[in-house]
Formats: C-alpha cells, structure tokens, sequence
C-alpha cells in the first residue's frame, strides 16, 4: 500500500472542516463519525464516543476501505475541505490502486477513536456556535422589527395629528357656514329687517 509521507495533523483537519459552511460541516462530520465509529468500533460498554480509546480495536476490513470514486464520498467527504484531511489524520492512507483511502491492519485504532472524539467535540462547538449565531441574528432582526414599529407609529402619529388639524380646519368651516345659515334665516324671519 502507498501511504503519504506524513499524515496531517487532527487540529489542522478539524480547524479546515470547520472552516465550511455550517450545512457542509454538519453534513461531512456525520458522514465522518459514521466511518470511524465503523473503522474502530468503541469496545463493548463504551461510550460511541471513544474517549480513551482504552480498548479500542479496529473494524472489519470492508469498513476500512473507502471507494474515493464513489458518488457518496466524492458528494459527501471529497468536496469539503478537510473531511479526506481528517481521515488521513486518523490513519487512512491511499491504497495501492489509487481508487481506495484504507485503513491499514496496522493502524491504531485508539488514534481512530480519538479522531472520533475530537469530531464529536468539534461538532459540539459548531453546534454552540451556530446556536449563538441564530440567537444573535433574531436579536438584531428583533431590533430591526422593534425599530420599524416604532416608525409606523411615529408616522402613525404625525399623520394622526395631521388629520386632526385638518379635521378639526373642517369642523370650523361647518360651524361658521351653520352660523352663517342661522343668521341669514334669522334676518330673513326678523320683520323689521327690509332688506
């Protein structure tokens, strides 16, 4: 099997697949727990998480080798940055015949289940992160909402007061015309006036 000269580092692939957006990093991440949970099951009793990885034994070979021509890994792990990094940092290598990323008989499978933990860890923060950014964005748009109510009714208002002018400019109008009637039929009916 052809191996690379040096494996990259766990930090370095998890800080580059945290790097995506949060859809892709979720996406690449549940794709890459499913593939090291399966490459070093956690021993019986053990947590899915590999703290340790005291016990830590690899899987069977077909849950080893990845098909890298694939439909599913080239959608799911070959176009997000750092997910092919991070099974390299788990002990993937390139097999023979170019096609396959393999995990070797050889591998530790307490670095696998530790890469495993790091991603479950990773996830969590992105969680957090992505959490705190939804509750920022609806903060802002709460204000943003909060602070074009307080326009409309400040327009509301202004145009409230508007109308009152007016409205009240209209009820003088009326009142001068009723009065101007009254007089008028008043000096119609008064019979001293000849005019």
């Amino acid at each position: 099997m052809a191996g690379t000269s040096s494996a990259p580092s766990l930090d370095e692939a998890l800080k580059l697949l945290r790097a995506n957006p949060p859809a892709d990093f979720f996406r690449a991440a549940e794709a890459l727990f499913a593939i090291l949970k399966k490459a070093a099951p956690a021993p019986a009793g053990g947590s899915g998480g590999g703290g340790g990885g005291g016990g830590a034994r690899l899987g069977e070979a077909k849950h080893r080798s990845l098909n890298r021509e694939s439909h599913a890994f080239a959608a799911t792990l070959a176009a997000i940055k750092g997910a092919v990094r991070l099974l390299r940092a788990a002990g993937f290598v390139d097999a023979a015949d170019g096609r396959h990323l393999v995990l070797p008989d050889t591998a530790d499978a307490a670095l696998v289940a530790h890469a495993r933990a790091a991603l479950k860890a990773a996830v969590a923060a992105v969680t957090q992160a992505s959490l705190q950014a939804a509750a920022s964005q609806r903060e802002q748009d709460n204000a943003a909402a909060a602070e074009r109510l307080a326009e409309l009714k400040r327009l509301q208002r202004a145009h409230q007061a508007h109308r009152t002018v007016a409205e009240e400019a209209e009820r003088l109008r009326i009142l001068r015309e009723v009065q101007a009637e009254r007089f008028e039929k008043a000096r119609r009916e008064d019979p001293h006036n000849h005019c």
